[in-house]
């Protein structure tokens, strides 16, 4: 388990940027003023953001030109009545798009509790806060803490138990199903990384039966069991404090893992293997740090010195030439520690960064979209009716490949689901609608998928119409609204 870990909230004033130019950092616009911490995205396009410790969250509403480092904040609603004030937990956006759930929590308002609360909440779409109401713990749990969540390929939302082998399946508000135990230890410390073959993968941070130090596992969600998997080249997990880095699957279905030990692995699902990856320079790890994927390939990564301390850099690892390489820091860096870090990729293609400060950032990654991964869309009709609900969104790939953020077990930020964007032509004003309901969450290459979708009010005319997934746009289509 970790130390207790404070942070504080840093202000920063810098001259406020234009439009970022590539590997670049652009502070927003406007700033939330809370202590930013995990950031979800909503299916309407919106970004939900947690103030750190609290109970309150925070929305980012993009301005009418698509732009998030232009757009303005609102209010999110809050868990102050459910006595929820969570820090370290799970949280998953579900495929009803209507529900945003967040379970445990390493810290309760500051007490380090591993507590098995958790909440609920309920998006109004296209404007207005969250709804929160308290949702129950698995019957006989007696921590979630942060542990690690995952929604499969099925569908179906899985929370592990941090301070036990177990994990559970949501199934409705206050109701929950029980899954295979892992073979491991405990899942302290571990993380849920969806492969492209629908399997989960884990990186034990602890000694199991599987491997001593180089221990991982497969889940297959078709028996709901876990199995021993290959063994890592190297100890990736920290010895004293089990701490490990972020793993993300890249879009050739390979999963980039970065360790707390000064190094990082990497796993191929076609040959069930894992490979040593490059060793960062200077000592750096990612002791406990956020990860995202870029369109062009290239996977942004936070790391920092062993344990806890200050000292961050921000890297990208380039899976074709399988290597390491410093890129811009934002304002914090190096002043801030990885652990502290969280990363999201954007509609836009941008990542933003929050620290728990009161500064966020959005990294402008280098031009370009690996071959073949972008969603290819067909709508059911290109004459709808503004506000319309549930109108039909047919295509491959809805999804991405790839989960695209990943921290580990205190944080999940997946963005794997389809949103829908449209931009008038008369006006060049962009508008998203609200995606729901989807009928796989499949990150297979070129899987088939429906998706539903809520039109807001717009003035009539015409759209051009696309289809977005962990920041990577689809093929246009022109539609006409009424």
């Amino acid at each position: 388990m970790k130390l207790f870990r404070t942070f504080g909230i840093t202000v920063v004033v810098l001259a406020l940027m234009g439009l970022a130019s590539a590997q670049s950092w652009t502070p927003l616009t406007n700033q939330p003023g809370i202590a930013a911490g995990t950031i979800l995205q909503l299916r309407d396009g919106r970004i939900l953001v947690h103030d750190a410790d609290q109970s309150d969250w925070a929305i980012l509403t993009p301005d009418t030109s698509g732009s998030y480092v232009n757009g303005t904040w609102s209010f999110g609603g809050s868990m102050a009545a459910l006595g929820y004030g969570p820090l370290y937990y799970g949280s998953q956006v579900l495929l009803n798009g209507r529900q945003v759930v967040i379970e445990g929590g390493e810290y309760n308002f500051g007490a380090a509790v591993w507590t098995t609360l958790g909440a609920i909440g309920t998006v109004t779409p296209f404007s207005g806060p969250l709804s929160w109401t308290a949702n129950a713990p698995p019957v006989g749990w007696g921590s979630i803490g942060d542990a690690q969540s995952v929604i499969l390929a099925d569908g179906r939302y899985m929370q592990a138990n941090c301070c036990s082998t177990q994990s559970a399946f949501f199934t409705g508000p206050n109701t929950w199903s029980a899954s295979g135990n892992i073979v491991g230890v405990d899942n302290d410390e571990g993380a849920y990384t969806l492969l492209q073959s629908g399997k989960v993968l884990l990186v034990d941070a602890w000694s199991t039966a599987c491997a001593t130090n180089h221990s991982s596992e497969l889940f297959n969600p078709t028996t709901n069991t876990w199995s021993c998997g290959p063994a890592t080249p190297t100890q990736l997990w920290d010895s004293s404090g089990h701490e490990l880095g972020p793993a993300i699957v890249m879009h050739n279905g390979k999963v980039f893992q970065v360790g707390a030990t000064n190094a990082t692995a990497i796993y191929d699902p076609s040959s069930n293997t894992w490979s040593s990856g490059p060793t960062p320079s200077g000592g750096l790890t990612g002791y406990d740090a956020p990860a995202s994927l870029e369109a062009n390939g290239k996977v942004l990564e936070m790391l920092g010195p062993p344990g806890f301390a200050p000292g961050c850099q921000f890297v990208e690892y380039d899976p074709i030439s399988n290597t390491l390489s410093n890129t811009a820091n934002p304002a914090n860096c190096p002043g801030d520690p990885s652990y502290i870090g969280h990363l999201m990729i954007l509609p836009t293609g941008e990542i933003m960064f929050t620290d728990f400060g009161s500064f966020v950032e959005v990294y402008a990654p280098a031009a370009g979209t690996v071959a073949g991964v972008r969603p290819t869309i067909l709508v059911r009709s290109t004459n709808l009716n503004s506000g319309s609900t549930n109108n039909l969104l047919y295509g491959y790939q809805l999804n991405g490949r790839t989960q695209n953020n990943a921290y580990g077990d205190d944080y999940q930020g997946d963005t794997d689901f389809p949103l829908v964007r449209l931009k008038s032509v008369a006006d060049g004003t962009v508008h998203y609608a609200f995606t729901h309901d989807d009928s796989t969450h499949s990150i297979a290459v070129n899987t088939f998928g429906v998706t539903k979708f809520d039109l807001p009010t717009l003035t009539p005319g015409l759209y051009d119409f696309v289809a977005v997934a962990n920041g990577i746009e689809s093929n246009k289509i022109r539609v006409t609204v009424h």
